[in-house]
């Protein structure tokens, strides 16, 4: 299976105090790096949106990605790419990754990790 990087992030106030103008040009900077990944079919961008607040247990960030990747040395392109684009230095970002697992491979997982 594939292996899964979910990314968070919130603007940070450097974010807030920029003109759009500059703001345009970090997102096309970004949409760019990551398109490049995406048309070689390196990675796959699975979905993205704004967090749900009213969701329980709600982490405190405001956006989400989610990407399918081959093997896990593809999602350091995403974080590299990611840090090229500035993107960084705008946003509390938050990498989450592992390999994408079958239901039952998960259940072996969690009970492996009870049996510690």
């Amino acid at each position: 299976m594939a292996y899964v990087v979910t990314q968070v992030f919130s603007p940070k106030d450097k974010w807030n105090k920029i003109t759009k103008p500059i703001k345009e040009q970090i997102l096309q900077r970004m949409i760019v790096n990551l398109s490049s990944l995406a048309g070689e079919n390196r990675v796959q961008l699975i979905a993205t949106g704004q967090i749900d607040g009213k969701i329980p247990r709600v982490v405190d960030y405001e956006f989400y990605v989610i990407w399918s990747v081959e093997i896990y040395e593809m999602s350091k392109h995403i974080t590299q790419h990611l840090r090229e684009s500035e993107w960084n230095e705008y946003f509390d970002v938050v990498n989450i990754g592992g390999r994408a697992l079958s239901v039952p491979e998960f259940a072996d997982v969690v009970l492996a990790d009870l049996n510690k």
